[in-house]
């Protein structure tokens, strides 16, 4: 801090630098910018109220001494004296380049004549005709920004938003060695960059050697997180010395081009459809949605075929580009719900449900389930992780055209092959996990979600990666150097790698093991091992995390409800006991194949996918058939495979494909479409095996999807919000809302992360929370179980938590009764 008058002179960490009408719109946005953490030069500020003293352009003699100070203040050392104007680097118009900044000022007397310079701009031709074009909101008063010249080894200009076509999802970087004035005017031709989210910066011209890959990456991760931090695309000035990377400017990017929506038809086919939110909470790319469709829809039917389900299987479809499920009836059309007697006598006599009860009594003789669990065990995992190692370790840049093809051939074999599985194996799942069910609450009197936690903590696969990270933070922890390389910046993890080869080695390894999987159901978002910032934030918590806790934790919840529900059963009838102990053991023997089957079904089939996408997108955009490589995802797979072949222009095509998205996501559809089908029939007359399975699939399918669905709408006044009681607990904290995968950067120890719903990739920052709440989900969906798994108290369903609450308000996250309340944590 300076000791000067409190009107014309402020520091620039001084609170009233955050006032725009007397620091103008420059200074008042970096002073905002240091205080929330960024590495902003330290300045003076000359307040505007000096500018308004100095009448006919006279500088009165208080401000001459107020300059006088600052001059003494900063010594001999060159000063950067820049306008800070009411009407600069506003959203509506930046007025970048309209007025005055003076570089190289030493001493009182050139302070006071650059200070002069400044002003003057205020009143030039060039800022007049710009407030006559654009409507100035302010009158042109200004301030004036003095702080240390740095002497930069490089500087320049960052846009985290293409000015041309307006896509967000690129960080344009111009450099120059030393300063950036020369470039900013014109006077040099700079080095130009892009970076695009979860992918390695690209040199798109060199005429002088200003910065590497690594520092574009850098100022890229700067210009995003001042971006995130103003809530809008932003042109930002940065400059990097021998001290580090800094921010100078940051503004607003105005005009920037809008992608011009698409209109697209909504057609709606015959049915009840519901929109299906838990998997598909965003419209699908035009990818995702040929890798998917209708393969799933094919995938369910051979599973009902092959258990016997009174269902010819769940119809995947977008309408009016939003995912909806029906289920489809035996003949495919919805109709009257035929009586239980009628349903037991077609059973026997119509051919179709004959075979149906004859796959339902194998399904109970063979115990197919178990049988299928230790298949999937001893035979298909191990066969999809050999098949997994040798596409994944392809070296996809170093393939002829044609043996890419044939490796994406191969890859949506194995994508193919696995979609049927997951659905397969998900089958597994229901009778068992029903017998239970059935038996806890027949005997004990239990309700489900206190029927869960006889089963918490066999799903090892859900906190396997949370564990490996915790062993890299470990190694850090022990590692003076490495613990303190931690915190330098996005480029941590490589200088951390350089400096020790068995961390090197140990990233790597989790790179390629656990972070070769999908972030959510899309295959055009970045894979987990693509995010070096993410598995920076990562080890970073980890390293305030002890997982032994949770674990002993859950463990202990597992050992005493089990000895309570035996200690309950003592006096009960030999048959009871024996059928408890063996319900239990069947949902012990398959409740791990729900998540474990999820990494290879799932996760890996689509970063497989993605790799090839990625490898296709780069050669059409070096042959300017793509303005980018991953706009290779807004064609369809074989769109993509074809356009390598015939080498014609597919960027009009994009851009469509875009504009349909901007529309899809301005008009989402109703939560249903059609009229309800009305209930099953009863299945009092069927037989004892389809009845078993039947049952216990609608029960299934209900605590995955439809209980999903079933949260209610909260008023905006409500002092609780009501859901599905999850996992058991309860925990007072902040809120954090993270809508999606690409916001895990926002979690934080002890955070009540608020969600839509989660995908089992997002295991990797379960430690982290301290409770969850979800808009759907159900006692079965993956954030119950996994939220189960590391003994963190949950609350799904709750309908619309993610519009009610809002960072930083504490709630209490009550997991047993299925409540969040507001009133008892503001007290």
């Amino acid at each position: 801090m300076i000791a000067t008058g409190p009107t014309y002179l402020f520091s620039l960490d001084d609170p009233g630098c955050a006032d725009r009408h007397r620091a103008g719109g420059k200074a008042a946005t970096l002073a905002e910018l240091a205080r929330a953490g960024f590495a902003v030069p330290y300045g003076l500020v000359l307040t505007v109220d000096a500018f308004a003293a100095a009448a006919g352009g006279v500088m009165p003699e208080v401000v001459e001494r107020a300059l006088i100070k600052a001059a003494d203040h900063f010594g001999a050392v060159p000063l950067a004296v820049r306008s800070s104007a009411l009407d600069e680097d506003q959203p509506g118009a930046s007025r970048a380049g309209q007025y005055e900044t003076v570089l190289g000022v030493v001493g009182a007397d050139a302070l006071q004549d650059a200070v002069q310079r400044c002003w003057s701009s205020a009143a030039s031709a060039g800022v007049r005709a710009y407030a006559d074009h654009r409507t100035a909101s302010e009158p042109a008063r200004m301030a004036v920004l003095i702080q240390r010249q740095l002497d930069p080894t490089a500087a320049g200009v960052a846009f985290t938003a293409d000015p041309v076509t307006g896509d967000r999802d690129a960080v344009t970087i111009e450099a120059v060695a030393g300063l950036a004035a020369t470039a900013l005017a014109g006077g040099a031709d700079p080095e130009r960059w892009q970076c695009r989210t979860g992918d390695s910066p690209v040199l798109r011209s060199a005429s002088q050697h200003a910065i590497d890959a690594a520092t574009a990456g850098r100022v890229a991760e700067l210009a995003r997180r001042v971006a995130a931090d103003r809530g809008a695309p932003q042109d930002i000035e940065w400059a990097v010395d021998e001290a580090g990377l800094w921010l100078l400017q940051a503004r607003p990017i105005t005009a920037l081009p809008a992608i011009e929506p698409v209109p697209i038809p909504v057609e709606v086919p015959d049915g009840y459809w519901e929109r299906e939110p838990v998997h598909a909470p965003q419209p699908h790319t035009p990818m995702n949605r040929s890798l998917l469709n209708p393969r799933r829809t094919e995938a369910m039917r051979k599973a009902f075929a092959r258990s016997g389900v009174l269902l010819e299987t769940i119809d995947f479809r977008d309408i009016g580009g939003w995912e909806y499920v029906r289920l489809v009836p035996p003949g495919g059309k919805d109709g009257s719900t035929p009586p239980g007697w009628l349903l037991g006598l077609l059973l026997r006599v119509h051919p179709a449900l004959r075979r149906k009860a004859a796959a339902a009594r194998a399904e109970v003789a063979q115990d197919l389930p178990l049988a299928l669990t230790e298949k999937w065990f001893n035979e298909l995992r191990p066969r999809l992780a050999e098949r997994l190692a040798r596409l994944r370790d392809t070296d996809l840049a170093a393939l002829p055209y044609e043996a890419l093809a044939r490796h994406l051939t191969e890859v949506r074999a194995y994508a193919d092959e696995a979609i049927d599985l997951h659905f397969l194996l998900h089958g597994t799942q229901a009778q068992p996990l029903y017998e239970l069910i059935t038996a806890c609450r027949d005997l004990l009197g239990w309700a489900e979600e206190r029927t869960c936690d006889l089963l918490c903590g066999l799903s090892a696969t859900s906190t396997a990666p949370a564990r490996r990270l915790a062993e890299l933070a470990e190694q850090v922890a022990s590692d003076r150097r490495l613990r303190a390389m931690l915190d330098e910046g996005p480029e941590a993890l490589s200088r951390m790698s350089a400096a020790d080869q068995d961390f090197e080695e140990r990233l790597a390894a989790y790179r390629r093991e656990d972070g070769f999987r999908a972030m959510r159901y899309e295959v055009a978002e970045a894979a987990l091992g693509e995010r070096d910032d993410l598995l920076l934030q990562l080890i970073r918590d980890h390293l305030t995390l002890d997982l032994a806790v949770a674990d002993a934790a859950v463990a202990q919840r597992r050992d005493s409800v089990r000895a309570e529900a035996r200690q309950l059963l003592k006096q009960r009838p030999k048959a009871d006991r024996r059928r408890f102990e063996a319900a239990l053991r069947r949902a012990e023997t398959v409740y791990p194949v729900r998540e474990d089957n999820e990494f290879y079904t799932v996760g890996v089939p689509l970063a497989l996918v993605r790799a090839v996408c990625r490898e296709y997108g780069r050669r059409l955009a070096e042959r300017d058939q793509l303005a980018a490589g991953d706009d290779v995802f807004f064609l369809e797979l074989d769109e993509m495979r074809h356009a390598l072949a015939d080498s014609a222009d597919r960027r009009e095509l994009v851009v469509r494909r875009k504009g349909e998205r901007a529309w899809v996501e301005a008009h989402p559809g109703p939560p249903v479409y059609g009229t309800p089908p009305g209930p099953p029939p009863s299945l009092r007359w069927a037989p004892s095996a389809i009845r078993g399975v039947n049952e216990a699939v609608l029960w299934y399918t209900g605590r995955d999807f439809e209980a999903a669905r079933s949260g209610g709408r909260a008023r905006s006044d409500a002092q609780r919000l009501d859901g599905i009681a999850a996992s058991p607990g309860t925990y007072t904290g902040p809120v954090k809302i993270v809508r999606g995968e690409t916001e895990f950067d926002r979690i934080h120890t002890g955070d009540v992360v608020v969600c839509p719903v989660t995908s089992p990739v997002w295991s990797v920052v379960f430690p982290s929370m301290g409770a969850l709440i979800t808009d759907v989900g159900g006692i079965l969906s993956h954030p119950a179980i996994i939220a189960r798994e590391c003994h963190i108290p949950a609350v799904v369903a709750t309908g619309n938590a993610t519009e009610l609450l809002h960072d930083g308000q504490l709630v209490t996250v009550d997991g047993s009764a299925g409540t969040v309340d507001l009133a008892r944590a503001a007290e």
